[in-house]
């Protein structure tokens, strides 16, 4: 959707990653809807990019992307560079866990999306990262799989929607 629909973005041939489909973007950007424009979106575990590009796409200011894998990396910058989009990116090839901490202490996000590879049990560590700062009002997606038990109890944070597509689902945290 937005000003780059109907663009292919190039996704990890190695099955690294997990693509968030289509269809569940579209569904994640109708439920952010207008709130995006001007907006700054952190992806972490990114893949190949493609939500925080359709962030940028959709109206945000600016995207930032953490991924430690170097081909996924590679791909994100390639899909940056055939969207004409470097001005508005920082790409990190870190560690999101290690690198987090340090990225939300200096910066402030309006929107942190959470996607690690299924079964690695990273949501909840991510979690535990991100409600140790202040996020002011920040909303937070979560995507995971029905098998994988995330705990969305938390001090700084509650859940404001959810929905689930077969074996995804995608939590929507906002700061309170």
């Amino acid at each position: 959707g937005g000003t780059l629909k109907g663009r292919r973005v190039k996704t990890c041939r190695d099955n690294s990653t997990r693509p968030l489909l289509s269809r569940l973007r579209k569904s994640l950007f109708d439920v952010i809807g207008e709130r995006i424009k001007g907006l700054s979106f952190l992806d972490l575990y990114a893949g190949s990019g493609a939500v925080g590009i359709e962030a940028l796409s959709r109206g945000a200011r600016r995207a930032v992307f953490v991924e430690k894998d170097p081909l996924a990396a590679r791909v994100i910058e390639e899909n940056i560079a055939s969207c004409k989009l470097f001005s508005q990116v920082k790409i990190w090839r870190k560690n999101v866990l290690a690198f987090l901490p340090i990225l939300l202490e200096g910066e402030k996000f309006d929107f942190i999306f959470i996607a690690p590879p299924y079964y690695k049990k990273m949501q909840n560590k991510t979690l535990d990262i991100i409600e140790e700062v202040e996020i002011n009002k920040a909303t937070i997606i979560v995507q995971y799989s029905p098998h994988e038990n995330i705990n969305f109890t938390r001090r700084n944070m509650g859940i404001v929607k959810q929905k689930e597509y077969g074996d995804t689902i995608l939590t929507f945290l906002e700061g309170i």
